[in-house]
């Protein structure tokens, strides 16, 4: 692969200027990403970067579940974390046979969770405008129970 420094620029930017919200979406997208060319690699008998695509989706399921905070919202956030250890489960028993009907799984959740968060962050973008503290305070129900700080263990432009 090139190296593209407009790109990751680009990237760069979009990272550091992206809500906590948007955060959480681009981290969902990249594990899709990750597990559709493990699932490709593996289609083509590329079992070793086929292994190293699925490090990249776990890591951010990682990501993911280290940014629910059960503190902020008691009853959601069990379940939020119950469905990424369940990813993460997928994941696992995915790679140890190479099973692409555990990783068509995964991908279709992370799908699924992945439309959650764009309409959150759609209702969000929606909130600056005139109305922004009513349309805000729909949703915070669903974004309390989450850590509005960047994620910790290196999620960064070249990841």
């Amino acid at each position: 692969m090139a190296y593209h420094p407009a790109h990751d620029t680009y990237f760069e930017n979009q990272v550091l200027t992206a809500t906590p919200q948007k955060l959480r979406w681009m981290a969902i997208d990249g594990a899709i990403r990750f597990a559709k060319q493990a699932a490709e690699h593996w289609r083509q008998e590329r079992i070793y970067a086929g292994g190293e695509a699925l490090i990249g989706c776990q890591r951010l399921l990682v990501e993911l579940m280290s940014a629910v905070k059960p503190e902020r919202a008691p009853v959601l956030a069990p379940q939020v974390a119950g469905l990424y250890a369940y990813a993460s489960r997928l994941l696992n028993e995915s790679r140890r046979g190479r099973d692409q009907h555990k990783l068509a799984e995964l991908i279709e959740i992370l799908e699924i969770e992945r439309e959650t968060w764009r309409l959150v962050c759609e209702q969000l973008g929606a909130a600056a405008g005139p109305h922004a503290a009513g349309a805000r305070s729909s949703a915070p129900h669903i974004l309390g129970s989450f850590d509005a700080s960047p994620p910790s263990s290196g999620f960064t432009a070249s990841a």
